[in-house]
């Protein structure tokens, strides 16, 4: 039976690679709830079909994500916070998927991975990204939280706690220096990157490269990895049924006057930093 998706492309090749596309090019690839499913349920098709031994997750158009679809965002039910912690930790496993599956999945990332953007790349298991890409978590200027946290994980407290206390942005070069991507390459080669790397990866022993990716995510979280998801994601639940001033303004204007709008304001008191 073929499988059809709204935002999401589904293709399978020769060399036993998988490529999945994020297709909302006309909002950046920002991820709504729709996308979100479509994707987890394109990473377990592709992890169950024998003939797949890598995956590869990529970005229609001109960015590979520029985060969380804050029109979305803006617009959703708050008014219990038991509702809104269970449709989070349901949200919470969708998004981590490629970090759950028995088969390698890479990241090939074009100009903008922001927000959950960037927390996609951070639970695939290689990134590869073009040179003028912008990392970062810039949502917490506006009120929002991050989303599945394994940032601590890949970096150092001191590096960790400069891009969450400030939101800054991260060029491709720094985040492959922290250790946060694999390979910067200019963006007329991501292509040919990461087709290199995605050949290398399907024609390596299937079983080896399962039970090494499930041995490296048993070292991470036998040092506590989901533990502290897990406690983040009930910090996430409160402040999502009990928003910050400044995220009650932003989804205001949000509403009211566009996103334009509402991130031009936001972003007034930054100018200059």
């Amino acid at each position: 039976m073929t499988e059809t998706y709204e935002h999401l492309i589904y293709q399978t090749d020769d060399q036993r690679i998988c490529w999945l596309t994020l297709n909302r090019p006309d909002k950046l690839n920002a991820m709504n709830l729709k996308l979100i499913g479509e994707l987890e349920a394109g990473l377990v098709r592709a992890d169950a079909d024998p003939e797949v031994n890598v995956i590869v997750i990529g970005g229609a158009g001109r960015a590979f994500c520029a985060g969380h679809d804050l029109d979305e965002d803006a617009a959703e039910e708050r008014s219990s916070i038991y509702a809104y912690r269970a449709r989070y930790f349901r949200q919470f496993d969708q998004f981590t998927t490629p970090w759950r599956l028995t088969k390698p999945v890479i990241a090939s990332v074009n100009s903008i991975a922001i927000g959950k953007g960037f927390e996609l790349t951070l639970c695939c298991d290689v990134t590869i990204a073009s040179d003028d890409t912008r990392f970062g978590y810039n949502e917490v200027r506006y009120g929002i939280s991050g989303h599945c946290m394994f940032l601590p994980w890949l970096v150092g407290m001191k590096q960790a706690k400069d891009l969450l206390l400030t939101g800054r942005e991260l060029s491709a070069p720094e985040a492959r220096d922290m250790g946060l991507i694999t390979e910067v390459v200019p963006l007329a080669g991501l292509a040919d990157a990461t087709r290199r790397k995605a050949v290398l990866m399907a024609r390596m022993p299937r079983e080896i490269q399962r039970m090494h990716k499930m041995y490296l995510n048993r070292v991470y979280e036998i040092q506590g990895l989901r533990a502290a998801t897990d406690y983040y994601l009930e910090q996430v639940a409160i402040l999502g049924a009990n928003p910050v001033p400044e995220y009650e303004a932003f989804s205001r204007m949000t509403r009211k006057q566009g996103l334009k709008a509402a991130l031009r304001h936001a972003n007034a008191r930054y100018e200059g930093l």
